[in-house]
C-alpha cells in the first residue's frame, strides 16, 4: 500500500506540474501558490464540515513548521518551473530522494545501524533515469536559478521529514493535509498582493483549467503522499516519488504531442526497474522480520 500511495501521489504531482506550468504564462507565482491551495483548502473544508471531523490540533507547532517549509518550497518550485525549462525545473526538485539518503546513512552512522545499501544504490539508479529522461541544460545567466531549484530539493526533503513527524504525533493525514492548504492559502493571498494583477486578473477558459487542475490534483497529492510518508520505509517512498518524471514524460507525449527520444524510454524503464527493485528488496525485508 505504501508503494502504491507513494505512485499516486507521483502520477498527480505530474499532473499538477503540467497544469502549473500551464498557468505560469498568464499567472505569478503567488497566484499560483493561492490557487493551488485555496482550491484544496475549499475541497477538504468541505469534507471536514461534512463528516463532522475535528480540525483542533495540540500540535500547532508542528503544522506551522511543516507549512512554512513546505509552503516556502512550493513557492520557489513554482519560480524555478516559470524561469527554467521544465526538464530542468523537474530535475532539480527531484534531487529529493537523493538527500533523503544521505539523511538516512547520516542517521543510520549516529545510531549505529546497519545501512540499506541496495535501497540507496536503487534510488541513485533511479535518479540516473532521470537524468536520462529529463536531459537537463542551464544555460548561462541562469546558474543562480538552478540553485534555488536544487534548494527545493533540500527542503523538500526536510517538509517530508516534518510530514513523517505529525503521523508519528497520530495526527490524521486529512488534518495535516488541511492546515498545509489554509497556511498556503494565505501565504499565497499575502504574495499575491505584489504581482502585477494578483488574484484580480479575470482568468480566462484556459486559466480555469489551469488553475482548477492545479488545485486539485495538488490537493489529491498532498493526500497521498503525506499518506505515503507517514509509514513505511523512507527511502522505498522517496526512490517511488522518481515515478512522477515517468508520468510526466507519458502525460506530454499524450496531451502535447512530445516525443518519447529513445535515450528517454530507457530512462523510464531504468526510473521502473530502480522501484520495482527497491519494493522487492523491502517486501523481501519485511518478510525476513516477521519470520523472526
Amino acid at each position: 500500500m505504501q508503494s502504491l500511495w507513494m505512485l499516486l501521489a507521483s502520477l498527480f504531482f505530474a499532473l499538477m506540474a503540467a497544469c502549473t506550468k500551464w498557468g505560469a504564462a498568464d499567472y505569478g507565482t503567488f497566484t499560483l501558490v493561492f490557487y493551488r491551495s485555496a482550491i484544496g483548502c475549499i475541497a477538504i473544508a468541505a469534507w471536514i464540515i461534512a463528516t463532522r471531523r475535528e480540525i483542533r490540533t495540540h500540535y500547532l507547532w508542528g503544522h506551522f513548521k511543516r507549512c512554512f517549509i513546505g509552503i516556502g518550497n512550493l513557492a520557489l518550485w513554482f519560480w524555478t518551473l516559470s524561469k527554467l525549462p521544465l526538464e530542468t525545473g523537474m530535475t532539480l526538485n527531484y534531487t529529493s530522494p537523493l538527500f533523503m539518503a544521505l539523511f538516512v546513512v547520516a542517521v543510520s552512522y549516529k545510531k549505529k545501524l546497519p545501512v540499506a545499501w541496495s535501497l540507496i544504490a536503487a534510488i541513485a539508479v533511479g535518479f540516473v533515469g532521470i537524468l536520462m529522461v529529463l536531459r537537463p541544460t542551464v544555460s548561462a545567466g541562469q546558474e543562480h536559478i538552478a540553485l534555488i531549484g536544487l534548494a527545493c530539493g533540500i527542503l523538500s526533503t526536510w517538509a517530508y521529514l516534518q510530514v513523517r513527524d505529525l503521523n508519528k504525533l497520530h495526527e490524521p493525514v486529512w488534518r495535516i493535509v488541511f492546515y498545509f492548504t489554509f497556511f498556503g492559502s494565505l501565504f499565497g493571498l499575502l504574495g499575491s498582493f505584489f504581482e502585477p494583477g494578483g488574484i484580480s486578473v479575470v482568468p480566462s477558459f484556459r486559466g480555469i483549467a489551469a488553475l482548477a487542475g492545479t488545485g486539485l490534483f495538488g490537493l489529491f497529492a498532498q493526500l497521498c503522499l503525506t499518506r505515503a510518508f507517514g509509514a513505511g520505509n523512507l527511502l522505498l517512498t522517496s526512490v517511488l516519488q522518481f515515478s512522477a518524471i515517468a508520468f510526466s514524460a507519458v502525460i506530454s507525449a499524450v496531451f502535447f504531442g512530445e516525443s518519447i527520444p529513445p535515450v528517454a524510454i530507457l530512462g523510464i524503464a531504468v526510473i521502473i526497474a530502480a522501484g520495482s527493485a527497491a519494493t522487492l528488496l523491502t517486501k523481501s525485508h519485511m518478510k525476513a522480520i516477521d519470520h523472526k
